[in-house]
């Protein structure tokens, strides 16, 4: 019975991989909801008669960008921060950098005016952050708390730590608490109908890419959980598991020589009637029957599970490695700012899409600033993927076009077994690729970039070891590089627009794919030109 159960789940996720590349055609032909109408959701998630607790004025400063990666810790061991208890200062630093309101748009043509420190499709910002506290932190009592960006608030939702049946359920010690990333799939589907999954996958993988940054600016460690028991934790949180459901699960810890590690199996089984439900209420402004995006639903429920899975051979997920040309190697490893030189705050207050209109500055943007984008964006995350960190399960080719001190063409980003470079990848006429993003994504003049990147998924390798699993975890997967890049890119000066715009074929075509690597992002560099929105940071 459960062979037959996992392979109606391979199946339906191998269905999904084909479908979701023609989605955008698919979009437009079914049609979609109105912004600002009658079924426009409320952009965020209110509840009502519980205890809501305003959280301090975060700080200005947390820490250096790129404490998150080993190679960074390594070359600096002795000024590596720890926090060893998880206060409401840290707590509202810890919440606010990863998700709260950075900047507002104003003017008369400020259709999507709240800008939250990760990137949004339409700013809808799907994906609500919840922290569970394993003991008190100053008058907040341990207990699970939603977080309210628009008020930099805690709504209490359950007190008490974390109950056994949570540790056991998503394999966490929880020694200082949880970060639980949902998707609140009417958010974006009111809009985008099935195509919507993608979205929030991709959304809830930025925002836990961007939890890692600042936890460990703050001196935290987190281990990322994509598997879990989804019944287990969608009760604690009291989600309906239909409309919002959990997609990730960070254990948090004080800083030291590792991330958490994965909890001991139970001695006992934990029987869930014995965990008590709770249904808190929220307010709800759109009526939309849920219906217009049943295959969302379908696919979404096909993808749970009832516990932490198996460690998987992240190596499966690689593209074979080209012998290079060594006059190709472009090396990224080179001088860099001190610790301390990269502050994250800022960088995520300068972090943008290059405004509604991207048109890059045409002046070539210089190699050293590509190459602090990038340099990073492979490094281990430690995950329930293996006990020890792993790579992402992505790859990274990287487009270069106006770029000083890097001739124009197609490089993979090769990272893991010695420094980091960029490797360049003989006869491959990229024209029509960059003609196919402008014709598809006219709001973005692609070939003014500096460089475009490309990520790239193994379905084949995600279908096989997660099942129907496997497409919202490659998506997050490549949510969280998504994100290190945007944040690096902005602290060297430059915006990166992440768009879903392209041919999928084109782009397998360039890079030289076979029918199991799909494109997953396609992140567009440059510099920012001066526009005339109005985008004031919101000053605490």
């Amino acid at each position: 019975m459960r062979s037959t159960a996992v392979g109606l789940r391979c199946s339906v996720g191998l269905r999904f991989w084909w479908r979701t590349f023609e989605a955008v055609q698919d979009l437009f032909a079914e049609g979609h909801g109105e912004e600002g109408g009658p079924d426009d959701p409320l952009p965020v998630k209110t509840y009502r008669g519980l205890p809501r607790h305003v959280l301090p004025e975060p700080a200005r400063r947390i820490g250096d960008a790129r404490w998150s990666f080993a190679a960074f810790r390594d070359a600096h061991p002795q000024r590596t921060p720890a926090l060893d208890i998880l206060d409401r200062r840290a707590l509202s630093a810890l919440l606010y950098w990863t998700y709260g309101v950075g900047r507002i748009e104003l003017g008369p043509h400020a259709v999507w005016p709240y800008h939250r420190m990760v990137a949004s499709a339409r700013c809808f910002h799907p994906v609500e952050l919840y922290v569970w506290l394993a003991r008190p932190a100053g008058e907040l009592p341990a207990g699970c708390y939603h977080y309210s960006p628009a008020h930099h608030a805690v709504t209490l939702l359950r007190e008490g730590g974390v109950p056994d049946a949570v540790r056991i359920g998503a394999g966490v010690g929880a020694e200082t608490g949880l970060l639980v990333a949902s998707a609140w799939f009417r958010k974006t589907a009111f809009r985008y109908r099935d195509y919507a999954y993608r979205l929030c996958a991709q959304e809830a993988g930025m925002t836990v890419g961007n939890a890692l940054l600042a936890g460990a600016a703050l001196g935290l460690r987190a281990r990322v959980h994509h598997r879990f028991d989804d019944a287990v934790v969608n009760r604690a949180l009291g989600l309906d598991g239909r409309e919002e459901t959990a997609f990730a699960v960070l254990d948090l810890a004080p800083a030291g020589e590792a991330a958490p590690m994965p909890a001991p199996a139970p001695q006992q089984p934990y029987a869930l009637r014995e965990f008590p439900d709770i249904r808190p209420v929220h307010v709800k402004t759109s009526r939309t029957s849920d219906g217009a995006w049943s295959g969302l639903t379908a696919l979404d429920l096909a993808a749970r599970l009832t516990g932490p899975g198996a460690p998987i051979a992240p190596d499966g997920f690689r593209l074979p490695v080209e012998t290079p040309d060594t006059d190709g190697i472009l090396g990224l490893a080179g001088p860099e700012l001190g610790a301390g030189g990269v502050e994250l705050a800022t960088a995520l207050r300068a972090r943008d899409s290059g405004g509604r209109m991207f048109l890059p500055d045409a002046r070539p943007v210089a190699f050293a600033r590509l190459a602090s984008a990038l340099r990073y964006a492979l490094e281990p995350v430690p995950s329930d993927h293996t006990e020890a960190p792993c790579r992402p399960l992505v790859s990274a080719h990287v487009l270069v076009l106006g770029t000083d001190g890097a001739s124009p063409g197609l490089y993979r980003l090769a990272a893991g077994t010695g420094p980091p470079a960029l490797v360049r990848l003989p006869a491959r006429d990229w024209r029509a690729v960059v003609g196919m993003l402008c014709d598809r994504t006219p709001a973005v003049n692609t070939a003014k970039a500096g460089a475009v990147v490309f990520l790239t998924a193994d379905r084949l390798a995600g279908d096989r070891w997660f099942g129907a699993r496997g497409y919202r975890v490659l998506h997050q997967e490549a949510g969280i590089v998504a994100q290190r890049i945007s944040v690096l890119a902005a602290a060297a000066g430059l915006s990166a627009r992440i768009t879903n715009g392209y041919h999928d074929g084109a782009v397998r075509d360039l890079i030289g794919l076979d029918a199991a690597h799909v494109p997953v992002f396609t992140l567009i560099m440059g510099r920012r030109r001066p526009t005339a929105q109005y985008e004031p940071e919101l000053i605490w």
